[in-house]
């Protein structure tokens, strides 16, 4: 059993600058042709999945974290958040909770669609994580990205070449009394 935060994607590692500046490998999953350029969604999302799909996946492969390996568990994420919508419908129209007859008297209970809206939400967090969807793991990255220095310059010119800063850097005097000129 493996111990600690699952690790993050190679996608994921490169958007936020690899932090542990440990060798990033690529990922196992490379992305396949499809014939629309794009990643397709699986056969069995229907309906509002498919809606959430199209809504979402364009901006997820974008961010290079949707390949075709990875198609059914975004679609998984898109079936759960479609059916958490329609939960939260249901608890619009008939509320939270609901009163019953017992031998006690009444008593209120929970509407079942608070339930398993509460537990599907809690699904939904921890697949967002894995897609870069929620806007902690978001800012994670853009605070990654903006720390890195960009290879092209900055605002005072273009990088130098590791050799010519090599051969920019002044020499080590060979005193401490040269040190302080």
């Amino acid at each position: 059993m493996r111990r600690g935060p699952k690790p993050d994607p190679a996608a994921v590692k490169v958007a936020k600058g690899n932090p542990g500046k440990r060798r990033v490998g690529a990922d196992p999953a490379q992305p396949l042709a499809t014939s629309a350029g794009g990643v397709l969604p699986p056969h069995w999302l229907k309906k509002g999945g498919l809606k959430v799909w199209q809504r979402l996946a364009p901006n997820v492969a974008r961010l290079k974290l949707l390949t075709p390996v990875d198609a059914e568990s975004f679609a998984r994420y898109c079936r759960n958040l479609d059916r958490w919508l329609v939960m939260q419908d249901v608890l619009d129209k008939e509320g939270e909770t609901y009163e019953s007859e017992s031998a006690h008297g009444k008593l209120k209970r929970v509407n079942p669609a608070f339930l398993i809206g509460d537990r599907l939400a809690r699904m939904l967090e921890t697949q967002e994580s894995v897609f870069g969807l929620n806007p902690a793991e978001r800012q994670r990255i853009f605070a990654a990205r903006s720390m890195t220095p960009d290879p092209a310059g900055d605002l005072f010119g273009p990088r130098a070449s590791s050799a010519a800063e090599a051969a920019a850097e002044p020499a080590a005097p060979a005193s401490p009394l040269g040190l302080l000129n």
